[in-house]
């Protein structure tokens, strides 16, 4: 059975993973930090209940903490990066025991700063859900510094109390956040296997047709790309494939186009899109691309093709190129298509631009 371990992915792998991990769960903890200080300002009116009359003294601790909570908030809405917003959701659960403390100061009656401690711990357990494991490990372990700093001026009567069950509860909860994160990783890399098979070729490792429907409108067809960006388009097909199957047998031709299928991805640049569109034609879609580039692309791939040895037999190709002009993308894959119909029937092992086909 494959183990799952973060440590054995790469460091933008994490990355990647922690980003996932935070947006997936970025609405709950959202809503783990307005209940917190919702929950946190309505204990206002336990103040109110131990000094028995409206607790003037604590009021302003209690609505201070406004402030670093609409601060999140607005920031929330602008960064999206777990590396920011996680450490934020962290720093506003500590503003909260800050903000508990300093109220818990001026009450006359303090027995009850376990019971809030409790209701903490349960915070930072909700905060870890998004957060990776190191985030979470620093963010709570801080709360027993909280409580020792705490202590310098509340002198709490119960503080091996209170250390004897926070100590045990943060370790507990970091455990738990551990075996957390473990099962979303297991999701996660499952998640991106899954992915990975809709829109890849599984003998060539290159896009298959699906990946035109993450790069373009489901109603139009129109590419995604910006408006003003050049899109060229070539439609790649092996000259007289049929044969090497037949001589050399199907083995052999997958060996072929595996070939084809590196060079071409070894040829073009990392923005480029190169696909399996069916049998041994491949799609090869260059957003900011003109038609003369491509052309000098598509040329320098005819004669690498031509001059590479893929241990089977010489191999030639014939490439029809076109310019996309906006709308439906098919379209424009017709248009290389019958480009490079005219290059076969001009002999093959030949780039033929759409223009000028006809």
């Amino acid at each position: 059975m494959e183990k799952f371990v973060v440590g054995k992915l790469s460091k933008e792998e994490r990355k990647a993973f922690y980003q996932s991990k935070y947006d997936y769960y970025r609405a709950f903890n959202l809503c783990m930090a307005i209940v917190a200080v919702a929950a946190y300002l309505s204990y206002f009116f336990t103040d109110c209940g131990i000094f028995g009359r409206f607790a003037y003294e604590t009021l302003l601790p209690r609505v201070i903490i406004l402030i670093p909570f609409i601060s999140y908030m607005v920031m929330q809405k602008k960064i999206k990066d777990y590396r920011i917003m996680v450490p934020l959701t962290y720093l506003l659960i500590h503003c909260i025991i800050w903000c508990t403390d300093w109220a818990t100061y001026l009450l006359p009656d303090r027995q009850h700063a376990i019971s809030g401690m409790i209701i903490m711990n349960l915070i930072f357990v909700c905060a870890g859900f998004a957060a990776p494991f190191s985030y979470s490990i620093v963010g709570h372990c801080l709360l027993i510094a909280d409580i020792a700093l705490a202590n310098l001026f509340i002198h709490y009567d119960n503080l091996d109390m209170m250390y004897m069950f926070n100590i045990p509860a943060v370790i507990a909860v970091c455990v738990m956040h551990n075996m957390m994160q473990r099962v979303y990783l297991e999701q996660y890399i499952t998640k991106d296997k899954l992915e990975k098979l809709v829109v890849h070729d599984q003998l060539t490792d290159m896009f298959n047709r699906n990946k035109m429907k993450e790069i373009s409108d489901a109603m139009t067809g129109q590419l995604i790309f910006e408006p003003e960006l050049n899109v060229s388009m070539l439609l790649i097909d092996i000259d007289y494939f049929k044969k090497v199957n037949d001589e050399y047998g199907h083995e052999a031709g997958d060996k072929v186009l595996v070939h084809l299928a590196q060079l071409l991805k070894g040829s073009v640049r990392a923005t480029d899109y190169v696909i399996r569109w069916g049998g041994e034609e491949f799609l090869i879609v260059m957003p900011g691309c003109d038609s003369d580039q491509a052309m000098r692309i598509a040329e320098k791939i005819r004669e690498k093709v031509e001059q590479s040895n893929n241990g089977i037999c010489k191999m030639t190709i014939s490439i029809g190129v076109a310019l996309y002009h906006g709308g439906d993308y098919h379209d424009t894959i017709k248009n290389a298509d019958e480009a490079m119909y005219q290059a076969k029937a001009a002999g093959r092992n030949k780039v033929v631009l759409y223009e000028t086909a006809n």
